[in-house]
Parts: structure tokens; C-alpha cells; sequence
């Protein structure tokens, strides 16, 4: 148990982990099956201030206040496409 308390010592050290929003949130969705990770997870987010999440899971739209972008929309550029296209 030493080792983990040296490691949360540091003051810019924070621990990932659900405050008094989960709650709040879960009652909103009601969380069943593959809802409770995603609960757990946007009660986190907003612990930890970020409004923005970046998935491809539509469950996540279900939340209110929050953003999710989705990373596969074709509005979303990763840099990485072709810049020609190649003849066979």
C-alpha cells in the first residue's frame, strides 16, 4: 500500500474515479447492460472537466451535457487518406 500512496502523493497526481455525479447521471438514463460502463465512464468525464469524447458508440448521445464526436464520420479528417489514387 506504500507504493500507491507515493505514487497519489504528488500534488499534479489526480485519481480517475466517480464523484456525486453518477448518481445524478444514472438516474437520467437508467443504466442497464452495456449503459453502466458508459455511465461510469461520462460520470467521469465530468469529475474530471471534459465535456468532449471521442467514440463511435451512439449510447454515449443518450447523456445530456456532454459532446461525443464521432472519430469515423466523414466530417472528420484523420490525415492519413490517400493523396492519389492508384491504378491497378
Amino acid at each position: 500500500m506504500s507504493n500507491v500512496a507515493a505514487m497519489t502523493a504528488p500534488s499534479h497526481v489526480r485519481v480517475a474515479g466517480e464523484g456525486s455525479d453518477f448518481r445524478a447521471i444514472a438516474a437520467d438514463v437508467t443504466p442497464r447492460g452495456n449503459l453502466v460502463p458508459d455511465t461510469h465512464l461520462v460520470a467521469l468525464l465530468r469529475e474530471h472537466g471534459v465535456s468532449t469524447i471521442w467514440s463511435h458508440d451512439r449510447d454515449l448521445r443518450r447523456f445530456r451535457g456532454n459532446t461525443v464526436r464521432d472519430p469515423f464520420a466523414p466530417d472528420h479528417s484523420t490525415g492519413f487518406e490517400e493523396p492519389y489514387s492508384r491504378s491497378p
